[in-house]
């Protein structure tokens, strides 16, 4: 079965939304699925901190955030949410998290 990652880069909602209900459609089909918080997106982790979004719970709850990137986060003023909530957060690559990582275990990566 194929694995799938998304990497998050826009604050948009619409376009998180979509995200959101197929990286969770896809992990309840059986399919490896996870997603990356960088750029602009981490401004996601602190919103839905403090106003509870059910979908998002859904999504930490099944460990599907598989990466916040440190310094993005850091710039969003969303570390230490980040690091409140619990989710793997991660700078291997010039503070950013390195794709290799997922690209190694044969992840498709899709950049949005």
């Amino acid at each position: 079965m194929r694995k799938q990652l998304f990497v998050l880069f826009n604050y948009n909602k619409g376009i998180f939304t979509h995200i959101l209900l197929n990286v969770l459609d896809l992990a309840e089909k059986g399919y490896e699925v996870g997603i990356i918080f960088e750029s602009e997106a981490c401004k996601f982790i602190l919103e839905f901190e403090e106003k509870k979004y059910e979908k998002y719970e859904l999504l930490k709850g099944k460990n599907l955030v598989f990466a916040v990137c440190e310094v993005c986060a850091k710039s969003m003023n969303a570390l230490e949410s980040a690091q409140r909530q619990g989710l793997p957060i991660n700078g291997e690559l010039f503070g950013h998290p390195p794709l290799r990582k997922w690209i190694k275990l044969d992840y498709d990566v899709m950049l949005i």
